[in-house]
């Protein structure tokens, strides 16, 4: 073999070995636009509906170990909208959610279980291990997810969808005797992620 061709040849092994190197290691993960946290109320005499757009935060994910996985994500209270202005109102005041006191809601991501790795393009399913903070009370949450890292259609990105339960008064928020059946205790929490490589 010629000096020319064992050149070529080191750069094609190296070129392909780039694509390796790069989902071997940890890589940050921006929350985007197109992110959205959703929440239900399901409760005897009203379903109420709400959401926020305002999502922000990152992920660390090395998708050769999710094991290693960290991240934040976080919503600013104020921006949870349920469709009604006065119940938003009430939402955000001190007999609820506090948002004044409380501004955020934030997730840290600790750990996944259910799968040791992501492969690009193939969605895996886990359960994402954290924290959830509300009403200035951080509880464990287990929280089942959907995702998917997004490769070869314009930037690296991944996909998220995660949902978990939100208990109100294990996090200090009391439901009044008078709308308690308008409002449960228990809230469905649905999390749409779509985060871009750093």
């Amino acid at each position: 073999m010629t000096r020319a061709r064992a050149l070529r040849s080191l750069l094609v092994l190296s070129l392909l070995a780039i694509p390796v190197v790069a989902y071997a290691q940890a890589r940050t993960f921006t929350v985007g636009s197109g992110s959205r946290i959703a929440f239900t109320s399901n409760a005897p005499l009203e379903t109420i509906n709400g959401s926020s757009s305002s999502v922000r935060g990152s992920v660390s994910v090395n998708p050769a170990n999710l094991g290693s996985v960290s991240g934040r994500i976080e919503v600013p209270v104020r921006t949870l909208r349920t469709g009604l202005d006065l119940r938003d109102e009430h939402l955000h005041g001190d007999g609820w959610l506090d948002a004044a006191r409380y501004p955020n809601a934030v997730f840290e991501i600790t750990g996944v279980e259910g799968a040791s790795s992501l492969t690009p393009n193939q969605e895996a399913r886990v359960t994402v291990v954290g924290r959830f903070t509300l009403h200035g009370q951080t509880h464990p949450v287990r929280a089942e997810t959907r995702v998917k890292l997004v490769t070869g259609d314009g930037p690296d990105h991944l996909r998220v969808r995660s949902r978990f339960t939100v208990n109100l008064p294990q996090y200090g928020v009391s439901v009044p005797a008078l709308v308690r059946a308008k409002v449960s205790d228990n809230i469905s929490v649905n999390i749409t992620l779509r985060a871009n490589a750093s």
